[in-house]
């Protein structure tokens, strides 16, 4: 496993073209098999495309974004995660065997490029997108590529807790029942990052809508827009985010909303200490903290849910009280992009392409 000191290195986003080339994927069912396998956008000479991140050179540079990128989120350096959290997740999850091995197995990988030298591409941003609208890249921090169609049978939620069998592990959380926990046919994101070099760029909302412009298959056939590329398709109603809380506000810029009453909670027990939360210096309790992302005030009286059948609305009350309970911490919000906003909302398709 490559050393996570390395990646802190902002070299590793420049990949060779060749390289890049040979990493972009091609779908074997694909409606126009003799496009490119990749898509030239109109905005800067940049492409978007989506990438095998086997070859050891891609899995570098789409790790690298991802590390320094993490590295702002730790309480010590203005975040809201605890240091040892952000290193763990650096070390087991976003190293380049993980971006190889964990969640990309179970999803497509975007990135966004655009050429450097006449040998050289510099990978500007990176995305995964779930292959199939049933899957579900992690929950809690005990598994991985879930289906949401058998999460009830798959996941054991009597299992003993780790550090203390006399208790339950999933009594350590409050979240959303397994049945309504993921919002139906969307296709779960992670790892949507933007290079450090060029945040502010509105790259975050090229990438976004150049993903739906070209690979959703709804947007497509629904304006009668050519297939460009020869790469999978996406055949699900949008997108789904489960977010740190500090995420929410970015990703509203982009077009994403929040579902209603689908936050996760830490719950802390006699038996199960939550880390003291640090911020900016500063010891703040569990209910500051929430207060922090708005709860429970973004339920009050005044506040509208964006049109969708997919809140949790029959939650809000628990939701409500959990964010005025000392023993609870945000964990997770939920985040939702409708690929067609417009039209009603079911799907025609059955799976991918």
């Amino acid at each position: 496993m490559q050393h996570t000191d390395d990646l802190f290195n902002p070299m590793h986003r420049f990949v060779d073209t060749a390289c890049l080339r040979a990493a972009y994927l091609q779908y074997e069912e694909s409606r126009n098999p003799g496009a490119q396998n990749f898509v030239t956008l109109p905005e800067g000479g940049m492409e978007l495309g989506i990438v095998s991140s086997e070859d050891p050179r891609i899995a570098r540079a789409i790790s690298s974004l991802l590390t320094r990128s993490l590295e702002g989120a730790r309480c010590d350096k203005g975040g809201h995660l605890p240091p040892e959290v952000v290193t763990r997740v650096q070390r087991d999850i976003i190293s380049p065997e993980g971006v190889s091995t964990l969640w990309g197995i179970a999803g497509h990988r975007f990135v966004l490029a655009r050429r450097h030298d006449v040998h050289t591409h510099e990978i500007l941003a990176t995305i995964l997108v779930g292959r199939s609208k049933d899957t579900i890249f992690f929950f809690t921090g005990r598994y991985n590529n879930l289906r949401y169609s058998t999460i009830a049978e798959d996941v054991d939620f009597d299992q003993p807790d780790q550090d203390n069998s006399a208790h339950k592990w999933f009594d350590r959380f409050a979240f959303p029942s397994p049945e309504r926990f993921k919002p139906d046919r969307f296709h779960h994101i992670a790892n949507f990052v933007v290079s450090p070099e060029h945040r502010s760029g509105g790259l975050a909302s090229l990438f976004l809508r150049s993903i739906v412009r070209y690979y959703s298959r709804d947007v497509l056939d629904s304006n009668g827009y050519p297939i460009i590329h020869s790469q999978y398709l996406l055949c699900g109603r949008g997108l789904w985010q489960i977010g740190d809380p500090p995420w929410l506000a970015r990703m509203k810029k982009l077009g994403f909303y929040r579902r209603w009453g689908a936050e996760s909670f830490f719950i802390e027990h006699n038996w199960a200490p939550l880390p003291v939360v640090v911020m900016q210096g500063k010891q703040i309790d569990n209910v500051a903290y929430n207060r922090m992302y708005d709860m429970p005030t973004c339920y009050g009286i005044d506040q509208i849910p964006h049109a969708s059948n997919e809140h949790l609305l029959e939650r809000i009350p628990e939701v409500m009280r959990l964010a005025l309970d000392p023993r609870a911490k945000l964990q997770y919000f939920q985040a939702m992009f409708d690929f067609m906003p417009d039209v009603e909302k079911g799907d025609r398709h059955d799976d991918m392409e």
